[in-house]
């Protein structure tokens, strides 16, 4: 069995761990005295965010394992803070990749899993998720790959490939 392994980029870590502490640093030492209660809530909250972000960018700094596992026969997405998620490969129907844009360019890539069978559970926001864009039923997860040390076309063209022997199965056992 062959095993692809994908760790977090350090460069990005790196550069999530200054923006954070820049913003936290910056925010701290705004004088809160004559400021509405509106303004503190915010700005405390925009402490408690970018403090977050010192966080996560620290823990992936110091990470050791992957973020990402492709297997034979499945995916294993490790997360830093719960637990790792499997998906199947002869579950899965199809990959693709979403580009965030904020004014033309792109901030964020997300490829997209569409399953054979939705959740088994679903919970409000995936009720009202699919209830206002009905082409989004099957999607059950996503791999944010602006974290991981690799390009989303070449990740997507890897998880395409293990996926074919599965939809070939499919396409024999229905004739």
């Amino acid at each position: 069995m062959k095993e692809h392994h994908f760790y977090s980029s350090k460069i990005k870590s790196l550069v999530l761990l200054i923006i954070s502490s820049v913003f936290t640093i910056g925010l701290s030492y705004l004088n809160f005295g004559d400021k509405d209660l509106f303004i503190i809530v915010i700005l405390s909250l925009g402490i408690t965010f970018f403090s977050f972000g010192i966080v996560y960018s620290i823990l992936l700094l110091v990470r050791t394992e992957p973020l990402l596992t492709v297997t034979d026969k499945q995916i294993i997405v490790y997360n830093v803070l719960r637990k790792p998620t499997f998906i199947r490969f002869d579950e899965v129907i199809l990959f693709f990749i979403i580009d965030m844009r904020h004014c033309g360019i792109k901030t964020s890539s997300y490829i997209c899993v569409i399953m054979n069978q939705p959740k088994k559970n679903p919970n409000v926001l995936d009720k009202v998720s699919t209830t206002v864009f009905p082409q989004l039923k099957g999607i059950r997860y996503s791999i944010q790959t602006d974290i991981l040390n690799v390009k989303a076309n070449v990740l997507l063209e890897l998880l395409n490939s293990r996926i074919r022997p599965y939809s070939l199965l499919d396409m024999e056992n229905k004739f």
